[in-house]
């Protein structure tokens, strides 16, 4: 069976890494298309952040021995924290060199196995290619399997990469 678009969901962990070069070969040795895809929680919002120097604007100035008068303020710093554009880039990070054939990233919002589907549906994935943590016993009961679901839930097979880590 040739694959001709590979989806390669990632929580940037051990396991999905090592799914990823398993995802690489099948890809390459098919000349498929691959599609990284990170899922973000349904509500992320971009964090701005306001940074300013000293409160205090008069100093003292130990080589003339007086307090300094008062200076203008000093601007302020903006730090802007976006979610998004940091798991795009650490997608783009993901992608070996050496990879000639089409790749893109992408960023889904939502639950994690609802989202991996939703996208293979809407982009004709015809092979997800995911890690697995390994879980078992009361971790599995408690956190659930991520993996178990889209397998249940795929449209198209799911190759499930599992971690000895």
């Amino acid at each position: 069976m040739a694959f001709t678009h590979v989806l390669v969901p990632t929580d940037f962990s051990d396991p999905a890494n090592h799914a990823l070069r398993y995802a690489i070969e099948e890809a390459a040795l098919h000349h498929a298309n691959v599609t990284l895809l990170h899922v973000l929680a349904a509500h992320t919002e971009t964090e701005v952040y306001y940074v300013t120097g000293s409160p205090s604007s008069e100093g003292y100035d130990p080589v003339a021995g007086a307090r300094l008068g008062p200076s203008s303020p000093a601007q302020p710093t903006v730090v802007r924290h976006d979610d998004n554009e940091e798991a795009l880039t650490r997608l783009r990070d993901l992608v070996p060199q050496a990879f000639h054939d089409t790749w893109g990233v992408e960023i889904a919002a939502g639950h994690p196995a609802e989202a991996i589907v939703r996208v293979a549906q809407e982009r004709k994935v015809d092979l997800i290619v995911m890690g697995t943590h390994g879980r078992t016993g009361l971790q599995h009961v408690f956190l659930g399997s991520v993996a178990e679901k889209v397998v249940r839930l795929a449209p198209c097979p799911v190759l499930t990469v599992r971690y000895k880590g």
